[in-house]
Order: C-alpha cells, then sequence, then structure tokens
C-alpha cells in the first residue's frame, strides 16, 4: 500500500484562500452593515434629500439632534442655512426670519436676524408686554417691555452735587460706578456731570404728554419713551454730558471727551443705550450722552460685538445663555 505524502504547499494555499474568502466575506458583510448604518446618519439623510456637503458641515455643527430633525421635515432651502450661519441666530426664530425674507428680500441676513430677535418688525402699540423685572440690572425696558405705574426701585438715592446737577436720583446700585468713572476720567482732564436719571412714571407720563402736545404722538415716540416705556424709571439709566468742553468742535462726537467715554464707559459696566446705527432697533433716535448700566460682563460684550441692548438681552438674556 502506497503512502501519500502530505502537501503542505497545497494545505497552506488552501488555507490561505480559506481565510481570504473569510475576510472577504467578513469586510463585505461590514461593509454592507457599514452602509446601512451611514443611511440612518443625520449626512446621509440631508445629503439625500438635497443640501451640499458644505451646508450639512454647517448644519451638523450648529444643531443639536431635535433641530435636525426639523430642518429634515421643511423642503430644502439655502436661506436656511444662510441663517443658520449668523452669529446671533436663534432657533425659534428661524420661520419668522425666513418670512421676513420672503418679504424682504433686499436686507441682509445678518440684519434679518436682528430685526426678528429684537422684535423691531413688531408694532408696539398693541403688543406691549410686562418688564421682567427680577432680571435685576438686565431688565429690559424699551418700546415693547414696560413697567408698571407703581414701579420704583428700592434703593433710589440722591446722587452728590460733586457729581450730578441738583437732586438728580439713581439707583444706589449704580453709584459707586457712576463716581468711579467721572473720577477717572477728571484724572485724565476730563469733567463730567450726571445731567439726569431716576424718574417716576408719573414724571414720564407728564413729559410724554408735553411731547406729544407739542410736536404729534408719532414724532415724540422717537425721542419720548411713554409712561412705563422709559429706562430712567429703572433708576439704571442717565445722561453723563461734559460739564465744560476742553475744546470746541463742530461734532460732539469728534470731541475728546466723547472719544474717552466712548472708550472707557464699558469697563465700568455701562452702554451706550441709543445709538444712530441702531435706530432700526431701538425705534428711538439717538440720544448721545444716555448711558445705561448692564454690569461689566454684559457691557464688554456690548461693547466687543457693537450690539445694541436689545440685541444682547434677545440672545444672551432671553435664552439663558
Amino acid at each position: 500500500m502506497t503512502i501519500r505524502k502530505f502537501n503542505y504547499t497545497k494545505f497552506a494555499i488552501f488555507i490561505i484562500i480559506v481565510i481570504g474568502i473569510i475576510i472577504g466575506t467578513i469586510y463585505g458583510v461590514s461593509t454592507i452593515v457599514s452602509n446601512i448604518k451611514y443611511t440612518k446618519t443625520y449626512e446621509y439623510k440631508l445629503l439625500n434629500i438635497g443640501y451640499s456637503d458644505e451646508e450639512v458641515k454647517i448644519i451638523l455643527n450648529k444643531l443639536d439632534n431635535n433641530k435636525i430633525e426639523d430642518i429634515l421635515k421643511r423642503d430644502v432651502n439655502s436661506n436656511i442655512i444662510s441663517f443658520i450661519n449668523e452669529k446671533f441666530f436663534i432657533y425659534d426664530n428661524l420661520d419668522n426670519y425666513l418670512e421676513y425674507k420672503k418679504n424682504n428680500k433686499e436686507k441682509d441676513f445678518s440684519t434679518i436676524v436682528s430685526i426678528i430677535n429684537t422684535e423691531a418688525n413688531v408694532e408696539w402699540i398693541d403688543n406691549a408686554k410686562q418688564t421682567d423685572i427680577s432680571k435685576g440690572e438686565l431688565m429690559l425696558v424699551n418700546r415693547l417691555y414696560g413697567l408698571s405705574s407703581d414701579y420704583v426701585p428700592e434703593d433710589i438715592t440722591t446722587i452728590p452735587i460733586k457729581y450730578a446737577y441738583d437732586n438728580v436720583k439713581i439707583s444706589n446700585s449704580i453709584l459707586d460706578s457712576i463716581t468711579s468713572l467721572i473720577e477717572d476720567a477728571k484724572a485724565e482732564g476730563f469733567t463730567f456731570v450726571v445731567s439726569s436719571g431716576y424718574r417716576s412714571y408719573k414724571e414720564q407720563k407728564k413729559l410724554y404728554n408735553s411731547a406729544s402736545s407739542s410736536y404729534g404722538k408719532s414724532e415724540a415716540d422717537e425721542y419720548v419713551a411713554r409712561a412705563g416705556h422709559s429706562e430712567y424709571q429703572t433708576g439704571l439709566s442717565f445722561d453723563l454730558e461734559p460739564y465744560i468742553y476742553t475744546k470746541k468742535v463742530k461734532k460732539v462726537k469728534d470731541s475728546s471727551e466723547y472719544k474717552w467715554l466712548r472708550e472707557n464707559a464699558y469697563k465700568y459696566g455701562f452702554i451706550f443705550r441709543f445709538e444712530s446705527d441702531k435706530e432700526y432697533l431701538t425705534k428711538f433716535q439717538e440720544d448721545i450722552w444716555r448711558l445705561r448700566y448692564v454690569g461689566s460682563d454684559a457691557s464688554q460684550i456690548i461693547y466687543n460685538e457693537n450690539i445694541c441692548f436689545e440685541e444682547y438681552y434677545s440672545y444672551f438674556v432671553n435664552r439663558g445663555e
């Protein structure tokens, strides 16, 4: 009987083939599984409905899962991506952004975000809301948000005559910040004085009625707040003006006093409340020397981002950021 010699070479080839088949099968199965899994990802779903690779990256980077699910239910719209990419985009306002853009095609996305966030598109007289006084120094009082007729800050105090005209009052909580600013300005050669401060609901009503009688309500509403809608009633807003200009200039903003205040007010927690480039949001004409206390954290952001208080409030306060 002839005993065949075991062929190690053929056996090795057989083993290699079997291993190759197993590896190929595993790879094929894993690829199929991966593909199945990929079809369930948001990336695949967004690409599948028509968004580009770049648009998908923006959506995935900017939105959480719940918001992405909502995007998937909507028709593909490049305007959605443009709005999502805006710095102060608020998702809950998306439909309002889109609707406003539809009727205002000439306006850029950043402007629309600001208008909708601050409710600058709302006619205030029919939509007045109660100011949330629990926000303290960050409470919002403007044409939409108002204080009750009996609201009076508990810590109203008279500003020392050294820093203000006679009988000007302010919230005691910000008095030290005001005097520090004035003293530091004086050390650099600028003398400022508080020319107006806290004003009661009754006083504001009298002032508004007088302006309304003289100029009509439409014009008065651009310069004088209605009772309850004036920040003076908070005790956190005031006018700080140079006592004597050190230089005669044609434009106030060219004065060294204004420039110094512009560059330093935020360091003490103050912001310029009504500025010319934000009139379309605040709905009030520019008030050059009007300051408002918001605290150092908020004033730093408002200064750095060049935004008004309405913009800050809508994004950082109202959203709980």
